[in-house]
């Protein structure tokens, strides 16, 4: 029995549809493939699981510290606004000119991963800077995170902290949570000068955090020098010691402007403030209250700015002071702008309305 030769013909056609079918089924599948490579592909995950930040700004230098996967080269590369270039080793740019912006990259495995930028401190004593100040911020919620979009739009040439920098306590494990991601913006542009609280001393003395930071000097005090201002930090409860060796940093500065950071607020007859009258100090700036305030103690300006993120608490043990000439449970941070031989503090809510201001 012979076959029908019209079933052989339309065998041969099927064979050809289905191979025509499968030859445009890989062209579509490729074609996908290379588009979906191309194009739709997202950026890879962040390498640096901390940073990078700046810890310190002189007129000549930066230093910046990071972690990241797997212990990946970063090379460093930053072109000032006067168009100079630098490049950086061990995270330390130096030959820098002074008193510039540098923007600054971070790449890793030939692409940039991270960029920030900074200003290095001016030589000339009237050159005008800007600084913020924020205290009792290290909680790592929304509030805390508001605080530093706040201080990343403010651009300030580096930022104080009157402590408590971790809740509950300064530990290596929290403070990713409670200081670098919310403040991360801001810690790429100013290095974060940080001053010890109570919480943060309450695990290993504050070891933690003053590694973590790589905060300068030794016992949770040290100075800072920036063009025209000097600000000394002297911890919690400073000592007289500590008291000693502030006394000695004031004497010897030549800075037209001079400003203190404790963590506890001082009162009226504090032999602290009473040598920080004798020097000269513009301002105290203090924590450990959860408000803000601004009082004028024994003559001298003190600003409480205890208002980063924590929150007041319960109420009953955040009262106003006695005396206190404003007195706020808002969020916020301190903007002090030196400039003209006057100083500017402003008190910036998180939202960035001014809530009270006053020059000296």
């Amino acid at each position: 029995m012979e076959a029908d030769p019209r079933t052989f013909r339309r065998l041969r056609i099927a064979l050809v549809v289905v191979s025509m079918l499968s030859a445009l089924l890989v062209l579509v599948i490729a074609g996908i493939a290379f588009y979906w490579k191309t194009y739709l592909l997202e950026a890879r995950g962040d390498p640096f699981t901390r940073g990078p930040f700046i810890t310190r700004l002189t007129t000549d230098s930066a230093q910046l510290r990071w972690r990241v996967r797997d212990d990946a080269p970063v090379e460093l590369r930053a072109v000032g606004a006067d168009g100079s270039r630098a490049a950086a080793g061990g995270g330390r740019f130096s030959g820098l000119t002074p008193g510039t912006r540098y923007a600054w990259t971070a790449a890793v495995g030939g692409v940039v991963r991270a960029s920030g930028s900074f200003h290095t401190a001016p030589v000339s004593r009237g050159a005008p800077v800007g600084f913020c100040v924020i205290g009792d911020y290290g909680s790592g919620n929304d509030h805390e995170h508001a605080i530093g979009r706040l201080l990343a739009a403010q651009l300030p040439d580096f930022v104080l902290t009157a402590g408590d920098n971790s809740y509950l306590f300064g530990a290596s494990f929290l403070l990713d949570r409670n200081i670098f991601r919310p403040l991360r913006a801001v810690m790429r542009n100013a290095p974060l000068f940080a001053t010890l609280g109570d919480h943060d001393l309450f695990w290993r003395g504050g070891d933690d955090v003053e590694q973590a930071l790589d905060l300068p000097g030794e016992d949770g005090h040290y100075a800072v020098h920036y063009g025209p201002v000097t600000a000394v930090l002297m911890g919690h409860d400073p000592s007289p010691a500590t008291v000693r060796w502030a006394r000695g940093e004031l004497q010897r500065s030549t800075a037209p402007f001079e400003f203190a950071v404790v963590h506890r607020p001082l009162q009226s007859g504090s032999p602290v403030l009473r040598m920080l009258k004798a020097e000269g100090v513009s301002a105290v700036f203090a924590g450990h209250l959860h408000r803000y305030e601004r009082r004028t103690v024994d003559g001298v300006l003190n600003l409480t700015v205890g208002t980063g993120g924590q929150g007041p608490g319960d109420l009953e043990f955040t009262k106003r002071t006695p005396g206190s000439e404003v007195s706020l449970l808002d969020y916020g941070a301190l903007r002090v702008d030196v400039a003209g031989g006057q100083v500017r503090y402003r008190f910036l809510d998180e939202r960035g309305r001014v809530l009270d201001e006053v020059n000296r």
